[in-house]
């Protein structure tokens, strides 16, 4: 049957980025869709439960788009091994705008990336359930640093990190506030800091599904993130037993102490780039 590509989504005809047919007239990043009633799209800082919280949205029913969503282009992981994901982020990149990409996630599947919380992703988003993951900035650019040395990852306009495989402490984490934490802070954390004031949004941290806050606040958070993702949830006890612990894309099978790479001098970086700025609003106070 002909299928035609409507008027706005031509432009990506040529793309190595497979669609499938809905029998509505739209196309799914997808083929199948999850047992809710709407779109959903996670929106976190860097290195705070991305992928955690994704996983949770599986267990719960929902379909995972397995594409990573940016402003102007998105990652692609529909195809590729978890295990290699993380050595695999320039093979995977797509130039196609969020206001393109958002068109193809379906009612019952999600998405997510490190989207701002500007007009223009707003508009993009307006009929989407979001939810907004942050974690403490400390812990978050420690365990940020980590990635950057266990990943082929590097920020826009960067090939080269010749730091990467250098031990993890104070050395690599003042070379990496030197080249990668400004870039973070400014393009990846304060721009997504206003999701919090957003009425509709559901603000979320790393801590309180990682158990940080004991076992009745992960409870309470997966009951909480089924009633807003509208799904059914009976025993959330078993969903928490498949979800802490599992490989993801980023999990690097332990948790950041963030204290044995930080001295005073990295403590006054992190709070000239606004990081306690950051850790008040997300709810952390600023120390």
């Amino acid at each position: 049957m002909h299928h035609p590509l409507p008027p706005e989504v031509r432009p990506i005809a040529g793309l190595n980025f497979p669609l499938y047919p809905c029998s509505n007239g739209s196309w799914s990043i997808k083929p199948t869709v999850g047992a809710s009633s709407v779109r959903v799209m996670i929106c976190s800082i860097p290195k705070a439960g991305t992928h955690l919280y994704a996983r949770l949205l599986a267990l719960l029913g929902l379909e995972k788009s397995d594409v990573f969503f940016n402003r102007d282009y998105l990652g692609d992981f529909r195809f590729v091994d978890v295990e290699r994901a993380r050595f695999t982020h320039s093979g995977n990149i797509i130039w196609i705008p969020i206001e393109i990409s958002s068109l193809f996630v379906q009612p019952g599947q999600f998405g997510y990336g490190h989207l701002p919380c500007d007009i223009a992703i707003r508009r993009c988003l307006a009929d989407f359930k979001i939810i907004f993951v942050a974690r403490e900035m400390r812990a978050a650019i420690v365990s940020q640093m980590r990635y950057v040395g266990d990943s082929d990852w590097c920020p826009p306009g960067r090939t080269e990190i010749k730091w990467r495989n250098e031990p993890n402490g104070q050395d690599k984490m003042l070379r990496y506030f030197d080249e990668i934490a400004p870039f973070i802070f400014n393009n990846r954390c304060h721009p997504m800091a206003p999701w919090t004031d957003q009425v509709d949004v559901l603000g979320l941290t790393y801590e309180e599904i990682i158990g940080d806050q004991g076992r009745e606040v992960q409870l309470a958070t997966i009951r909480k993130v089924a009633e807003f993702c509208d799904t059914q949830i009976s025993q959330p006890e078993l969903i928490l037993d498949q979800l802490i612990g599992k490989q993801t894309f980023t999990f690097s099978g332990c948790r950041t102490s963030w204290e044995s790479c930080w001295n005073p001098e990295i403590e006054e970086r992190f709070v000239k780039l606004g990081g306690s700025k950051l850790n008040e609003r997300f709810g952390f106070g600023t120390r």
